[in-house]
This record gives structure tokens, sequence and C-alpha cells, in this order.
């Protein structure tokens, strides 16, 4: 009994201290992209950002701020930057 109550106790502390040590950390992407419309520019720009929160083994949050807009003179298009929120578990 007692060395069941043991093991016991030992494998419990081995499962929480690993949840202890496990870290979430938040921060903040920025893709940009540029398209013929505002909405195209804003889907590459969303896209970039994803990707890159993706390459780097994160989840992307559903917030979304665009940082800049403008529009390029020589060709026309229309440039944008966004921020997306990526959290990284550890």
């Amino acid at each position: 009994m007692k060395t069941r109550t043991i093991t016991g106790v030992l494998l419990l502390a081995a499962l929480s201290s690993t949840a202890a040590f496990a870290a979430r950390h938040h921060y903040d992407v920025v893709g940009e992209g540029y398209g013929r419309t505002q909405q195209e520019a804003l889907e590459y720009a969303e896209r970039a950002a994803y990707e890159q929160c993706y390459n780097n083994w994160g989840q992307a949050g559903q917030e979304l701020t665009v940082l800049a807009e403008w529009v390029d003179p020589a060709t026309g298009y229309i440039h944008m930057r966004v921020s997306l929120g990526c959290t990284v578990d550890d």
C-alpha cells in the first residue's frame, strides 16, 4: 500500500512539474500585401501574417489590426501592413 502511494505521488509530481514549466508566449506578427483593391491588399497582408505565425508553430488570434495603408504611385496598387496576435506554447 505504501509503495503504491509513493509511486502515485511521484507520478503526479512528474506530470504536474511539466505543466508548471510550460509557458505561453504572446507576440504580434506583421504582414504586408498589395493588390488592385483594398480587399485584395488586406487578404494578401492577412495571409502573410498568418503564415508567419504558423511557421513559428504559433496559433493566430482573431483580431487583425491595420497598421498602414498607402497607394504606390508608380503602379497604382494599394499596399497594406497589418498586425496579428500570435500565441506559442512551449
